[in-house]
């Protein structure tokens, strides 16, 4: 009996390392907020489009995010931070880091976040 209690007091442990080790270094990811609200009209270069994608060629998350856009029928700018300087500027300006950058309308959206999409995408169809 004493041994099953100790096994399973080894098992809680464990468990709860184990949770610790995978919720812990996400945790800044889970608090953060999906988007940031903001004036981001000086980063469109043209005020008939409502949607900008900042990113590169090669990244796996920026690809995905064109999919989905090109899925949705959603017209956007699609700007390179490699190839463009005033890109590299712009984004820079915003925060800079990694990519994916989206703006839709007032939402500045960072990775891919299909579901925060949806919802600017709702917010800014509201609001027209």
């Amino acid at each position: 009996m004493k041994t099953l209690k100790t096994i399973s007091v080894y098992l809680v442990i464990i468990g709860a390392g184990i949770m610790i080790g995978y919720v812990l270094p996400r945790l800044p990811n889970l608090l953060q907020k999906k988007y940031t609200e903001g004036e981001y009209s000086n980063f469109f270069p043209n005020q008939s489009k409502t949607v900008i994608l900042y990113g590169t060629a090669t990244c796996s998350f920026c690809r995905s995010t064109r999919e989905f856009f090109k899925a949705n029928k959603i017209d956007f700018f699609d700007v390179d931070v490699q190839t463009s300087e005033l890109a590299a500027k712009k984004h820079a300006e915003l925060g800079g880091g990694g990519v994916p950058v989206t703006i839709i309308g007032n939402r500045l959206i960072r990775g891919f976040q299909p579901d925060a999409f949806q919802d600017a995408l709702k917010a800014l169809n509201k609001s027209k």
